[in-house]
């Protein structure tokens, strides 16, 4: 198939994308490996902050622990102490879920950067 160009002289037209483009070159010239290392050092950014604030909320749970509940079992906690600790949890909301949503939402980005473009965008782009 041939295109024409502005001045009328017919020559070959575009080769056309195919389906057998590598990940590679689908991620428009970014590094597959650093970007999964990114997604992973984000998603060990939120394990820690969970595990903070979940030790937080333990540690205001713990104030007043029974004879019989042990801080490490939560099986041994009574209603008072789980009531505690989600009161706490809640109380510091305003410290964690700020930085949470932001970490998910850059390791949503970051996924959608390391994703292959559908074929049908391919073709367009």
């Amino acid at each position: 198939m041939n295109q024409i160009s502005p001045d009328l002289a017919a020559r070959p037209a575009a080769p056309v994308l195919t389906q057998t483009l590598s990940l590679s070159t689908s991620t428009i010239g970014l590094d597959p490996d650093r970007i999964k290392a990114a997604i992973a050092s984000k998603r060990a950014q939120i394990a820690a902050l969970e595990f903070e604030r979940s030790s937080a909320s333990e540690r205001a749970a713990a104030r007043s622990l029974s004879g019989a509940a042990r801080l490490g079992n939560r099986e041994t906690w009574d209603r008072a102490t789980w009531d505690r600790y989600l009161s706490a949890a809640s109380d510091c909301q305003d410290t964690y879920l700020p930085k949470l949503r932001r970490l998910y939402t850059e390791i949503t980005r970051l996924e959608q950067l390391s994703d292959p473009l559908p074929v049908s965008r391919r073709r367009a782009a």
